[in-house]
């Protein structure tokens, strides 16, 4: 086999020639060419979409506001619906509810329900509750 080395042999010469000082006026030569438009300029404010989306926006904006600033807290019952549920509504007895009451619980009960020796005597004697067994 022949040995081909590139850099030893010849060079063939491809025919082609690029003139002197060809692409130095290349650009202004083909910005000449090239057709003259005008560039229109549509301001944003005379499109639909932006009109529409500004309004869109300033909507949900609103209803946002008006959402999150509207008291949405549930209404808390009285003392009086409260005690006609449970006396009426709840499978509750007195000692199952007696259970759940803590010391302040009752210290307000004590304050709030005025208690005479009279009425306790009356509520033992209608319970026939024996006080010496």
């Amino acid at each position: 086999m022949n040995d081909f080395r590139l850099d030893k042999e010849p060079k063939i010469t491809t025919g082609f020639k690029v003139p002197d000082a060809y692409f130095d006026s290349f650009t202004e030569r083909l910005m000449q060419q090239l057709p003259q438009q005008e560039v229109r300029v549509i301001p944003l404010y005379k499109r639909k979409p932006v009109w529409l989306s500004a309004a869109a926006s300033f909507i949900i904006m609103f209803m946002l506001g008006i959402f999150f600033t509207t008291n949405t807290a549930t209404p808390q019952p009285d003392d009086a619906e409260i005690e006609s549920y449970l006396t009426y509504h709840a499978g509750m007895s007195s000692y199952d509810l007696m259970q759940h009451l803590d010391t302040q619980d009752i210290a307000e009960l004590e304050q709030s329900i005025p208690v005479s020796d009279e009425a306790i005597e009356e509520y033992l004697s209608d319970e026939s509750i024996d006080l010496n067994e």
